[in-house]
């Protein structure tokens, strides 16, 4: 019984470092939609064993960026106009609710967190990865001041393939207006206007179809 207390964490810790690693070589197209895999060559990338890897890429099929081809090996999921609509689509009913329950429940400290955070939000111009890693940030305080976990685990799919279509679709993306959204969405949370903060979120969505409508891809 000792000996599996000791281990268990530490493999899991090895899987979700596997999993955070391979998810982002995959939504900042470092790894292409469509690029054939194997497992060696994840192993080899991440530098963790072969058990954490593959409890990595189960997850990552789960959240839809990677599909595994059965004796072929496995492939970065293929985006899709229609897909991708669909997905636009269960987020915005989604994350209107995060940002309501949010906006309600927020402690203090939350609330001063998120008033921090949009101003540094706004002052980001067209720096993308620091955008992605304040929007990281931001939708971690969102997702504890929701304080619905099952709200969280439904859009955390969402939010990656979200993220790959930024990276896409970068120098198309009218930056300053994007940084405004995220910065009013942020601020109305904290001062606990839902209404305000979905007024927001439906103009990031809008952004959101118009990269997807542009995009040079199939179906």
């Amino acid at each position: 019984m000792k000996n599996t207390i000791t281990h268990s964490p530490s493999r899991q810790s090895l899987a979700d470092k596997a999993y955070r690693l391979l998810a982002e070589q995959i939504v900042t197209l470092q790894l292409q939609p469509g690029q054939l895999l194997i497992e060696k060559e994840l192993i080899e990338m991440t530098g963790i064993g072969r058990t954490p890897v593959r409890e990595a890429i189960q997850r990552l099929a789960a959240a839809g960026l990677l599909q595994v081809l059965p004796r072929k090996g496995l492939m970065v999921t293929v985006l899709s106009r229609s897909g991708l609509m669909m997905m636009l689509e269960a987020r915005k009913v989604l994350e209107r609710l995060m940002v309501v329950k949010a906006a309600e429940r927020a402690t203090p400290d939350q609330r001063r967190a998120l008033q921090t955070m949009a101003a540094h939000i706004t002052a980001l111009g067209d720096d993308l990865g620091g955008f992605q890693r304040l929007d990281t940030r931001l939708y971690e305080v969102l997702g504890l001041a929701c304080k619905n976990s099952y709200l969280v685990g439904a859009l955390a799919p969402i939010r990656g393939q979200c993220r790959r279509l930024w990276h896409l679709q970068n120098n198309a993306v009218d930056h300053s207006r994007v940084t405004y959204l995220h910065g009013a969405l942020t601020t109305m949370v904290a001062e606990g206007d839902g209404a305000g903060a979905i007024r927001a979120l439906d103009g990031i969505i809008a952004i959101l179809e118009e990269l997807i409508n542009h995009l040079d891809i199939l179906g």
